[in-house]
């Protein structure tokens, strides 16, 4: 069964992927480099998840495609 929660699972990630890319790159100009360490971290583990989460969406069934056959 096709779950839209998975798709809007992904976006969420890559959403926050793109947040956490910029205060790290916020933190690396302002030489908070113990900050920057923490967002790679949380970068690191965002990516993953969304790596998993997009191997799931490539996973499921794809939706069979019915066509109706119409006599001329």
């Amino acid at each position: 069964m096709d779950d839209p929660r998975l798709a809007d699972h992904a976006v969420g990630l890559e959403l926050e992927l793109a947040e956490l890319v910029e205060q790290r790159e916020r933190a690396r100009v302002q030489d908070r480099q113990a900050d920057a360490d923490r967002l790679q971290r949380e970068i690191d583990s965002v990516q993953l998840e969304l790596a998993e989460t997009a191997e799931a969406l490539a996973a499921r069934p794809k939706p069979v495609e019915v066509r109706a056959h119409h006599a001329a």
